[in-house]
């Protein structure tokens, strides 16, 4: 019976090692992919205004549709601005077109760009929260 309860342990162990391994691939906001994922860890969790890494990598504050994302990136602790022009993204914070910011804020314009007026909302407006 101890055995099993030892391999369930290590069960467990690995489990969580794999979640901090997922944990750790979202720190790193080097592609377009990790923004993507980021944002959909974001879309899914239950503390979608929360500043803490461990609920989220990055958070929505403010979406203004084909003109700016404005983010928080919680490993950074600092907010980012995604600006669109011409229907093309550029971080502000990186100086680059395709980081994790920049895969993040598309996705923010896919989902929830055909909605919008052109005015400036929250993530209160945005999400419905």
């Amino acid at each position: 019976m101890d055995d099993n309860s030892n391999s369930e342990r290590s069960d467990g162990d690995s489990v969580s090692h794999t979640h901090q391994k997922g944990a750790d691939k979202f720190n790193k906001y080097e592609t377009l992919d990790e923004g993507t994922f980021a944002f959909m860890h974001w879309l899914n969790s239950e503390e979608k205004r929360s500043l803490s890494s461990t609920d989220n990598p990055m958070v929505l504050l403010k979406f203004v549709n084909d003109k700016h994302t404005i983010l928080h990136d919680t490993h950074l602790h600092a907010e980012v601005e995604v600006e669109i022009n011409k229907g093309i993204p550029y971080c502000k914070y990186c100086k680059e077109d395709d980081c994790a910011h920049v895969g993040f804020a598309i996705c923010v314009e896919q989902l929830y760009g055909h909605r919008r007026s052109g005015t400036e909302e929250r993530i209160e407006d945005i999400i419905g929260i």
